[in-house]
């Protein structure tokens, strides 16, 4: 074992840190069995990696990991995959190791970046290796917190580099969400970082019941079932439902007895959840304006939830975190009726909240002064915030142009919100009986355990631009091919191009089938890649033909299935042929192509752009070496490099960029013209298209920084019924910002550089300054009934009368 690395050891062996026993014993708890298979894994003086359930304590390893290395004299570097998780873990580390120990190192905050242990996003540590930092020659331990987090499209390359970039002296501790091929990652982390142990627990802290609601229009209620038996599909539901088909059309108004099953509505759900002791409760609305109005309409009926005492506890705790607000901010953000809610015991979470907003409400529903929150599916990654229930209002959800099945890892990401430890005996995980989606598909997800975790590794032009210049062209393909993508792809090439085959005939009698039935034209395909559905091409079912067309959007769905594996297996396949070194060699000739490298060696801006981690790093460097951001005032300049960062999302049309000035024009037309050429060569030399700039939010990006209240940032024209969501408007800014800090570094000239200074300045104030906050401590004192088991009262429900 290496001293430096591990715990201090005596005569009798290694022997637990002193601060880990001094962390047992104030919480009052005793590690699992999984937990002290990882202690003894790093006792040895190796890496590991800790796959288990969300909730189930896999952050426990991390803090034994700290303690053994603070005692043996090293620092140590904790990544997350968000700022707003970094600030979340600044604060629980603080709590156990004090504040003078634990610091923050994001691109809005700094504090104590020599501390003991130091806390980052995962791309400040990943820049730190690229830039030969001393910090990381003084990190003894390295945490990868939500290491599943490599399969993200566009930052999931990170993970990867962090770990091929591991220098021998540090080890690693990542934490995962349970993946079936964690033997499989754990292998390649050995084979990259040096020794690792894979530590998996399928074990939840507390048993998961998944459950099936149908609301029964005869009796007039909910009718709720395990959705499995013994592992398979309940035959008691699918009985009900078979019988709720054969009750249809003219069937119907003949036989008054049988089931005729209707969509619960949300405040019937909440009714029957309180009615059984099983509150709080998380229902996943996979839209922000849906989270909203169910909400709204909640509190709306009358749900009640708290006394007073628990109403003044969640006024001091909405107070503390909108403090450093302006009262007319407030206003323009509905705090009063945000407020109202909140006291009523009632949420809506999503990533269109400001932070304060977020952070109170979190804070709240951890106290056990929220019954129900409605929440988009961002709460399910990283937000400590577990329920006795969740309710997945539906099955599917959009995914850019159509509808998309749950997989069943994000099947498992939300359910793992449900069952609290050390409170709950058992979770509940609720879906929902819907005319448009078969029970089967709610069975599936719910008995399946593949939750295979997957490379999105690619060369970016920030990542070629570092190891051009840091190695050789050799010395770079073989860290590529070290990456877990090539190293999975090398290994698996011939049970994928097996699979292969037997997925194409899968898929040509999947096609069969469907055009047998009539099927495959015009409907949407419900996946990303499908064609948006045609109106008039299909006509509306009559009610004979209901279970016809449940069987053909079975069938379409069964193609869109096998029709995602076959690509995926293509994809794979390709890489495993040497796709990497050949992406490498593409994105190299586009940077030659541009002037930022000559051959296999960097230029002034191809060094520009090694400090440019962005999606548009290459667009950036670009305007810099042309002038585009010269001569302007700071104002100018945020509105013009907000054409870089802000991507318009809604369905809706975007407003018509507007300019102050024509030579404003004229520059931003020219970063059209220059994003324009990078495409056409990306194009030519089958690079990934970068995306396109958008001038749309030039004019709100401006008006900020000359100053003007948030309040007053939304004219009825051009933004009509379509203003951005203010946690949009935040996390716009403060990525605006994240760039423009880029820029003051890099800018070739010194006007420049104090103009993106100015910038920064004039951007961060008001509601985007506050987003930043850290904040230590918690509001109000201790809880005084087990969360949950405090709600004074149950929501008044208005029966609307249902259609027979």
């Amino acid at each position: 074992m290496n001293p430096a690395a591990g715990p201090a050891a005596t005569g009798d062996g290694p022997r637990t840190p002193l601060l880990f026993e001094d962390l047992l014993a104030s919480r009052g708890i005793s590690p699992d069995d999984f937990q002290t298979e990882a202690f003894a894994a790093l006792d040895e003086g190796g890496s590991v990696l800790v796959a288990a359930p969300t909730s189930s304590g896999k952050t426990l390893v991390a803090e034994y990991a700290i303690a053994a290395t603070l005692e043996a004299g090293k620092r140590t570097a904790y990544t997350t995959p968000t700022k707003a998780l970094s600030n979340q873990k600044l604060r629980e580390l603080r709590a156990w190791l004090g504040a003078e120990r634990v610091g923050l190192l994001t691109g809005d905050n700094v504090i104590f970046p020599d501390a003991d242990v130091v806390v980052m996003t995962t791309e400040v540590l990943r820049n730190m290796m690229y830039a030969g930092s001393s910090h990381v020659s003084e990190f003894g331990m390295a945490v990868l917190d939500e290491v599943h987090f490599l399969q993200d499209p566009y930052r999931g390359a990170v993970w990867e580099e962090v770990i091929i970039s591991t220098p021998p002296h540090m080890r690693l501790v990542c934490l995962s969400a349970t993946v079936s091929n964690a033997d499989e990652l754990a292998a390649w982390i050995e084979a990259t970082a040096g020794g690792c142990t894979a530590v998996v627990s399928a074990q939840r802290p507390v048993p998961l019941e998944d459950r099936y609601l149908i609301f029964e229009r005869h009796s007039r209620r909910l009718v709720d079932l395990p959705t499995l038996r013994d592992g398979r599909p309940n035959p008691e539901i699918e009985r009900l439902v078979e019988q709720a088909r054969s009750q249809s059309g003219g069937q119907r108004r003949q036989r008054r007895g049988g089931v005729r099953p209707a969509r619960p509505r949300r405040a019937e759900i909440v009714e029957h959840l309180a009615a059984n002791a099983r509150l709080p409760v998380i229902v996943f609305v996979f839209s922000r304006q849906g989270c909203d109005d169910a909400a709204q309409t909640l509190a709306a009926e009358g749900a009640a939830f708290l006394d007073a005492a628990q109403q003044h506890r969640v006024r001091q705790i909405a107070a503390a975190h909108t403090a450093d607000l302006d009262p007319g901010d407030l206003d323009a953000l509905g705090y009063e009726g945000w407020l109202n809610r909140l006291t009523a015991g009632v949420a809506a979470h999503h990533a269109g909240l400001i932070p304060a907003f977020k952070e109170a409400i979190e804070e709240c529903f951890s106290a056990g002064l929220l019954a129900v929150v409605f929440a988009t599916e961002t709460l399910a990654v990283g937000v400590n915030m577990p329920a006795r229930s969740v309710v997945i209002e539906q099955l599917s959800r959009f995914r850019g142009e159509g509808f998309a099945l749950l997989t069943p890892g994000e099947y498992t990401q939300l359910t793992g919100r449900a069952g609290r430890r050390g409170i709950d005996e058992v979770g509940y995980a609720y879906t929902l009986w819907h005319p448009q989606a078969a029970f089967g598909e709610a069975a599936r997800l719910a008995a399946s355990n593949d939750f295979e975790l997957e490379s999105s590794f690619r060369p970016t032009y920030n990542m070629v631009a570092n190891l051009i210049a840091s190695r050789t062209r050799d010395s770079a393909v073989e860290l590529l091919q070290r990456s877990f993508a090539q190293w999975r792809a090398d290994r698996r090439i011939g049970e994928w191009t097996t699979a292969l085959e037997v997925e194409r005939k899968a898929l040509r009698d999947a096609r069969a089938r469907l055009k047998s039935m009539g099927g495959g034209r015009g409907r949407s395909s419900g996946h990303g890649r499908g064609r948006a559905p045609r109106s008039g091409r299909h006509r509306r079912p009559r009610p004979a033909d209901r279970r016809t067309d449940r069987a053909l959007i079975d069938a379409e769905r069964n193609a869109e299935r096998v029709g995602a594996r076959v690509s995926r297996l293509k994809d794979r396949i390709k890489l495993a042929k040497g796709g990497l070194a050949r992406q490498l060699d593409a994105t190299n000739e586009v940077l030659n192509i541009f002037g930022c490298a000559d051959g296999w060696s960097l230029t002034e801006t191809g060094d520009c752009l090694r400090a440019v981690f962005h999606e548009c790093d290459l667009l950036t460097v670009l305007c810099l070496r042309e002038g585009v951001f010269d001569g302007l005032e700071p104002a100018r300049l945020a509105g013009l490099v907000s054409m870089l960062t802000y991507e318009h999302r809604s369905s809706q049309p975007p407003p018509a960029p507007r300019y102050p000035d024509g030579d404003t024009r004229e520059r931003a037309a020219r970063i059209v013209e220059l994003a324009a050429q990078i495409n056409r060569a990306e194009r030519q030399h089958s690079v990934v298209v970068s995306r396109a700039p958008d001038g749309s939010f030039f004019a709100v990006a401006y008006a900020w920084a000359q100053g003007r209240a948030y309040a007053d940032l939304w004219p009825g024209d051009p933004w009509g019924d379509h203003v951005p969501a203010a946690g949009d408007f935040v996390r716009q800014m403060r990525q605006l910002i994240d760039l423009i800090d880029r820029i003051a570094e890099v800018a070739p000239e010194r006007d420049t550089q104090r103009a993106a200074a100015g910038a920064h300045t004039a951007l961060d104030r008001g509601v985007v300054a506050a987003a930043t906050r850290v904040s230590d401590g918690r509001v109000g004192g201790p809880v005084t009934a087990a969360p949950g088991e405090g709600f004074v009262s149950l929501p008044v429900v208005t029966r609307t009368r249902r259609l027979s």
